[in-house]
């Protein structure tokens, strides 16, 4: 009798294994055969390629920046972008730091119909924030050289002048958008846009993020076909 029951439990879960790895088997046939989806559906038709010099404002201050972004099929946008502050407010001898930043960023855009006069794109930027301070000059005595009784800095009198340059800390900058573009002309574009700079990390703070707004101008190659040769 245990033999019986034994045996017939053997089968069962035989059959039970049978049975899944014949369900999985169908699973994976029919999964393989559907076309996988990605980023850039189909093939790359275009591309293009463009430089911006920007310009933006803000809670950081002005900044001045350029951008070299990579164009395909007249979409999608992916390249570098750099800012810097454009003055800095000085206490004394010291810089602002508030005012004193760098960004280094990958840009990513997307832009649904850049074919029409005005359109839409929605940039994305994530890099580096860096903020800058310069140091109060020093004079330092040239060493073979008697001081003067009025010695005057720039190198005059026995004194030249000496400084020195400090990076702080670097922080996360995520800075997502919206631009509002004009085609100009076939190869020149102008646009407006508002965006958020957030800063992330221990190294963050409320001086390195808020409201930015930019505009600028692009100038490039951006919808250039590409000549499949047929076999």
């Amino acid at each position: 009798m245990n033999y019986s029951i034994r045996l017939l439990a053997c089968s069962l879960a035989l059959f039970a294994s049978t049975q899944l790895n014949a369900q999985q088997t169908v699973l994976i046939k029919q999964d393989s055969t559907k076309k996988i989806q990605t980023l850039l559906q189909g093939k790359i038709k275009s591309f293009g390629l463009s430089v911006s010099p920007t310009f933006q404002f803000g809670a950081m201050g002005p900044q001045a920046g350029m951008s070299l972004a990579l164009h395909l099929n007249n979409k999608w946008e992916i390249g570098g972008s750099f800012t810097r502050s454009l003055r800095g407010e000085r206490d004394g001898y010291i810089a602002n730091q508030e005012l004193g930043q760098q960004f280094h960023a990958l840009s990513i855009a997307y832009t649904a119909k850049a074919n029409k006069l005005f359109h839409l794109s929605f940039p994305l930027l994530i890099g580096a924030i860096t903020t800058e301070r310069e140091h109060m000059p020093i004079g330092i005595m040239e060493p073979n050289t008697q001081p003067q009784p009025n010695p005057i800095r720039g190198g005059h009198g026995g004194i030249r002048e000496g400084g020195m340059f400090w990076e702080g800390p670097k922080s996360l900058g995520i800075q997502p958008g919206v631009q509002l573009e004009l085609n100009v002309l076939k190869h020149v574009r102008v646009f407006t846009g508002a965006n958020y700079r957030f800063a992330l990390g221990e190294n963050s703070t409320d001086a390195m993020q808020g409201f930015v707004g930019t505009v600028g101008l692009k100038v490039g190659l951006f919808d250039r076909g590409l000549k499949v040769k047929k076999k």
